[in-house]
């Protein structure tokens, strides 16, 4: 059984302390898929969701300094009650708040897996490297950011762009699935955030295919968005790529998926 039918059996319960322009979003994006989110902000009910939960998502579009604080502690309570933990570090070149955050975290060795675009993890990993905004640097050689972030932080790495890439267990695959369109929407890469944690549900190792499944899975939904009628104009196209997260299969991706494995 693959992950996807796995998950569509079980519906784990994704906690998600993510940003307030993408909360909809990302619950629609996952109950579609399959999955059972939860919209958590507070630190004090992390501990019961931990009983249930199967990963949690951090998203740290909307940060202030009291979520800093309480997205840390929220994470260390999943992460010491083995709830895998997803973190996606949004625009965290674009300010000092967002960048000690994030250091701050990854020197807890809280983090199970990282998924940003190519500026965000080499903002992670480069002290001077900063950021106007949430966009990438397509500049940037994301298969070398890839490799360095993970060598240098130790855990999974997902850069997502024109072509994503996944550098996991001192393994690195591209994926040249995908749809213009996500880029035309607001939260494409923050659901997919929470998708990579629905996929990486209560598992204690994360494996390279689990990531390739969940990036397969979503790239391959928006192609098949992007063909609905009228999906060529971005409202069209989000409700429609609602609609294939919960239609595509196992099969689809097997079929579909365009994986490379690079050295």
């Amino acid at each position: 059984m693959s992950k996807l039918e796995s998950l569509r059996v079980s519906k784990p319960l994704v906690v998600c302390y993510t940003n307030d322009v993408v909360k909809n979003f990302t619950a629609n994006g996952l109950i579609s898929l399959g999955a059972s989110p939860a919209m958590s902000e507070e630190p004090d009910e992390a501990l019961e969701f931990a009983e249930h939960a199967g990963a949690f998502l951090i998203n740290i579009g909307t940060i202030t300094t009291d979520r800093a604080y309480d997205m840390k502690e929220y994470a260390t309570i999943m992460h010491e009650n083995g709830v895998p933990v997803i973190l996606d570090p949004v625009a965290v070149g674009a300010s000092n708040l967002r960048k000690t955050f994030c250091s701050t975290l990854l020197n807890d060795e809280v983090v199970d897996v990282i998924r940003g675009n190519a500026s965000e993890v080499l903002a992670l990993i480069e002290d001077d490297t900063m950021m106007k905004g949430t966009d990438s640097d397509q500049s940037i050689d994301a298969v070398k950011v890839a490799k360095q972030a993970h060598q240098q932080l130790k855990i999974p790495i997902i850069i997502t762009g024109e072509v994503d890439v996944i550098a996991c267990s001192n393994r690195i695959i591209e994926l040249h699935n995908g749809s213009e369109m996500l880029t035309k929407v607001t939260g494409g890469g923050c659901l997919l955030g929470g998708v990579v944690a629905a996929f990486l549900s209560h598992e204690k190792v994360v494996k390279i295919e689990e990531l390739e499944e969940a990036l397969s899975t979503y790239n391959i939904a928006s192609e098949f968005a992007s063909k609905q009628p009228g999906a060529h104009l971005p409202g069209t196209f989000q409700m429609a790529f609602i609609d294939q997260l919960n239609a595509i299969t196992s099969d689809d991706v097997k079929d579909n998926k365009k994986v490379k494995e690079v050295k």
